[in-house]
């Protein structure tokens, strides 16, 4: 009875224990037996379908069950190699010859599953290499963008060029080239809109001369240490490298704190007014390449008085020469005439 039971088990387990204990060992990777039994049985659509476990698994194991269960039918019998024979033998191995014909439908199965894999993958590749295609047709249509405006002279002190630095694309553009068109970095543009605002209140202060013991610190700490920051990150070497080069650096101090060395943004109230004007105008084509509406965030940035001011009271620094007789004496030529006298002083 025992030995029936082994031979019972032997019968139904071991025609699957040998593709499991063979396969792994000539087609898996690794040098555990379990990773090699996982590498082996998993569709790797990478491979050709010769080299599939699953392939191999669904032909030896009818093969092995044929043969398992045609020793059982065949116990008994001789080889005759009759046409009586070959009755005989297709009346006995009805079962084995069964599980033989299973090769076919389970192969095709595993063949078509292969297949499948194969095709949705070549799709990810296809999907992945338009999507690269789109983020840098994207980064493309920036440079192309702005490469349609030309060249603005700014109150004939400034040059705007209107060239995109390649970190303008990385900096406002949120996204993985995998992943398709990038979207505009909301966050980033809102912080440039905000710098934008505090230049403009600052410059109309400047311009009015409405705190004279500010005026100074507005100018140096605050409005040419923005625009410099702005043109930085824009990338306009128009005001941070031309510009620069005919401004000065001057002494100031803040907060108490050690003094230093800042530089102007040029030295008259026009080449201020240019390169506020050239920074808002670059970052407002930006805007528009975004799909958005670059907005205006008008108070005042000290934090003195938070009370918005009116886009018409400032609009006057956008636009025309108004700016120009805002004030008899100009307040900037006025700053670097002391400013000069100063260093004359103390270089005596």
């Amino acid at each position: 009875m025992l030995t029936e039971i082994i031979l019972l088990l032997a019968v139904v387990f071991l025609p699957i224990f040998i593709p499991i204990f063979i396969i792994p060992l000539t087609l898996g990777n690794g040098s555990l037996y379990f990773k090699r039994f996982k590498s082996s049985m998993i569709l790797d659509e990478k491979k050709g379908l010769a080299k599939q476990g699953l392939l191999w698994f669904s032909i030896l194991s009818p093969i092995c069950y044929f043969i398992s269960l045609g020793i059982i039918s065949w116990y008994g019998y001789k080889i005759s190699l009759t046409s009586k024979g070959l009755e005989v033998f297709l009346s006995i191995s009805v079962f084995p010859l069964g599980f033989l014909s299973l090769i076919i439908p389970l192969s095709v199965f595993v063949s078509r599953l292969h297949a499948t894999k194969q095709t949705a993958k070549q799709i990810e590749i296809t999907q992945q290499k338009n999507n690269i295609d789109l983020f840098h047709s994207h980064r493309k249509e920036l440079f192309s963008y702005f490469s349609q405006i030309g060249e603005i002279e700014y109150l004939d002190c400034l040059i705007g060029k209107y060239k995109i630095h390649p970190k303008v694309h990385k900096i406002f553009f949120i996204g993985n080239p995998e992943d398709g068109a990038p979207i505009a970095n909301e966050a980033e543009f809102k912080k440039i809109e905000q710098k934008i605002s505090n230049a403009q209140f600052f410059l109309d202060s400047i311009i009015k001369d409405t705190n004279p013991s500010q005026t100074y610190n507005f100018y140096i700490n605050h409005f040419c240490s923005e625009i410099y920051r702005l043109s930085m990150t824009l990338g306009l070497p128009e005001i941070h490298v031309d510009l620069a080069q005919k401004s000065i650096y001057v002494p100031t101090n803040i907060d108490n704190q050690e003094e230093k060395q800042l530089l102007t943004v040029g030295t008259t109230t026009d080449e201020a007014v240019a390169a506020y004007r050239y920074i808002k105008s670059y970052f407002t084509n930006l805007c528009h390449f975004a799909g958005r509406e670059p907005e205006t965030a008008n108070y005042d940035p000290t934090g003195q008085e938070m009370v918005n001011i009116g886009y018409e009271e400032l609009k006057y620094i956008d636009t025309g020469v108004k700016f120009r007789t805002a004030k008899e004496e100009k307040t900037i030529e006025k700053l670097h005439h002391e400013i000069k006298n100063n260093i004359t002083s103390n270089e005596l």
